[in-house]
């Protein structure tokens, strides 16, 4: 009884410890929609983007600030040594008619009232100054309002520009993707097709044996059959490369066994193409971005013609003196004041720097056309690319139809004897050949699908949303 537990707990060892280092056991088995995801949390670049965004929203914070008042506090230490004795002699006081003309500094003469002179030895000054300031401005032509008009369109700017980036990673993701599946897809047609020639090997074989057949025929098999295999180890080679590639885009090592859900190779349908350009003119990230920079632009402009408005201001200080030996009581006073500045002239300047301003407003509209015009010849252009891959997907479906019923037909003549080696080899050659073409069609309609989504601008919109 003992013999028997032991027996069942090696074997369940062994078969765990045999799953366990199986090369099918560490493969990672993802879809389109996890690879994007892994892709859009690991790019640098849409990191750096989203930094971008935050501190756009930082900058936002500061400029409406600048509603606010101000307070400040500054001082000011001056310190004279080695000063030399101040002495004020003495003098008789003088006399006047009247006080009228005492302050009036009419004086008729000189009395016999002595005033004593002073003498002051300081040895050296010391002077400490403090005052605490708050500023407040009332009118500056504008230029607040504007400058956080500017940045509220930086923080949007900073947000289309993060949806533009994530539209390019997952456009680059879904080529990657696709790239690996399709040459995985081949490996499977490759293997099947030498799989047809190792038998029609034997069968070749066998009737070399019994002298039905001379050794060229089965020689001819081995020679295509050799031109497969070959093949074969170049399509693995390349699906190496392409996983590298995904790897390396959604940061993991670029050795990871991944290993594509085939389950993305399904039905193909034809794109809704209603109101693509349409669609692009209000979806568009590079569209949006422009529209904000113009309006940057005038914001520009506005804040320049701002420079030469009046300006309105007040402040309040508390201000306090400290003189050493003189005046030691530390007392704070308080001040008002206000400031008007008004420009009066400049030379023209102001007409100058407006005129060039508006210039930039001009650039910056000519941008938006040109670019929306590109952009509705790019929507035209991929409208045209997914509906030739759409027809190349139904003539290749056609043909691997065709090619198998070929195929069948020739074969069951080979058997008869109606049909050559060299017909039954080229039926099974295009026969792969459909097949592999028929894998590249899906893979290049399911590109195009989100090219498409991207240059009508939906591609982002999932992501932007939340």
């Amino acid at each position: 009884m003992k013999r028997s537990v032991k027996i069942i707990i090696r074997t369940f060892v062994l078969l765990v410890t045999t799953l366990a280092f199986s090369p099918a056991f560490g493969q990672k088995v993802m879809t389109l929609e996890d690879c994007r995801k892994q892709s859009v949390e690991f790019n640098k670049e849409l990191k750096k983007a989203a930094l971008q965004n935050r501190e756009a929203k930082v900058n936002q914070e500061v400029a409406r600030t600048a509603y606010l008042p101000s307070l400040g506090f500054s001082s000011s230490l001056m310190h004279r040594p080695n000063m030399d004795p101040i002495s004020i002699p003495g003098y008789f006081l003088p006399t006047a008619a009247s006080e009228e003309d005492a302050l009036n500094g009419n004086f008729s003469g000189t009395s016999n009232v002595w005033k004593p002179g002073t003498s002051i030895d300081m040895k050296s000054l010391t002077m400490i100054n403090g005052s605490f300031t708050l500023n407040q401005p009332i009118y500056v032509g504008g230029k607040i309002r504007y400058s956080n008009q500017q940045a509220d369109a930086g923080v949007e700017i900073a947000g289309l520009a993060l949806n533009l980036k994530y539209s390019e990673i997952v456009e680059e993701t879904d080529k990657a993707f696709w790239q690996v599946a399709t040459v995985q897809e081949n490996i499977k047609i490759a293997d099947e097709y030498i799989k047809m020639l190792t038998e029609l090997e034997d069968q070749m074989k066998a009737m070399y044996e019994v002298g039905l057949q001379p050794a060229s025929e089965k020689l001819k098999v081995t020679v295509q059959k050799n031109e497969a295999a070959l093949n074969l180890l170049k399509a693995k080679n390349g699906l190496k490369v392409a996983k590298m590639y995904l790897n390396q885009l959604m940061g993991q090592p670029l050795d990871t066994d991944i290993q594509i859900s085939q389950e993305e190779l399904g039905n193909v349908q034809l794109i809704n193409f209603n109101n693509g350009i349409n669609q692009a003119a209000n979806n568009r990230n590079e569209l949006k971005i422009l529209e904000k920079q113009k309006e940057l632009s005038e914001l520009d402009a506005k804040i320049t013609r701002a420079d030469y408005l009046p300006t309105v201001g007040v402040s309040a200080q508390y201000t306090s003196y400290w003189l050493r030996d003189l005046y030691e009581d530390i007392d704070f006073q308080p001040m008002l004041a206000a400031q008007v500045s008004i420009p009066i002239f400049q030379w023209g300047q102001g007409k100058k720097k407006m005129r060039a301003a508006q210039l930039k407003v001009q650039q910056a509209e000519t941008d938006l056309q040109h670019t929306n015009d590109l952009i509705n010849l790019e929507v035209m252009q991929v409208k045209v690319q997914v509906e030739e891959a759409y027809e190349s997907i139904l003539i290749a479906e056609k043909s691997v139809t065709e090619a198998k019923e070929s195929l069948d037909e020739t074969r069951a003549s080979f058997d008869v004897g109606l049909n050559t080696t060299t017909d039954l080899l080229s039926s099974q050659a295009k026969w792969a050949e459909a097949k592999a073409r028929l894998t590249q069609a899906v893979a290049n309609f399911e590109v195009l699908k989100t090219r498409w989504q991207n240059v009508t601008g939906n591609l982002y919109k999932a992501e932007g949303e939340e």
